[in-house]
C-alpha cells in the first residue's frame, strides 16, 4: 500500500537528515533513490508532524530537523 510506502520513505527521509543536518530535495532522493513524488509526500508527512523546517540557502532549498 502506497500510505505504508510514504511512511517508511519518511523515517528514511528523517534518519538522513539526523545523520546529515541537511539536505536539498536532490540530494535525498539520490540516497534515498525514491521517487520525487514519494519523497514529496514524505516531506509532507514530516512537516505535518512539525519534525522538519525549510529555509532556502544560496536559492537553493535545504531541508533539516526541527
Amino acid at each position: 500500500m502506497l500510505w505504508g510506502r510514504i511512511g517508511e520513505t519518511a523515517g528514511k527521509v528523517y534518519q538522513q537528515l539526523k545523520e546529515k543536518k541537511a539536505a536539498t530535495p536532490a540530494e535525498l532522493i539520490k540516497s534515498l533513490k525514491c521517487p520525487y513524488d514519494e519523497l514529496q509526500m514524505a516531506l509532507g508527512w514530516l512537516a505535518r508532524e512539525n519534525k522538519i523546517k525549510f529555509e532556502k540557502v544560496n536559492a537553493r532549498l535545504k531541508i533539516m530537523l526541527r
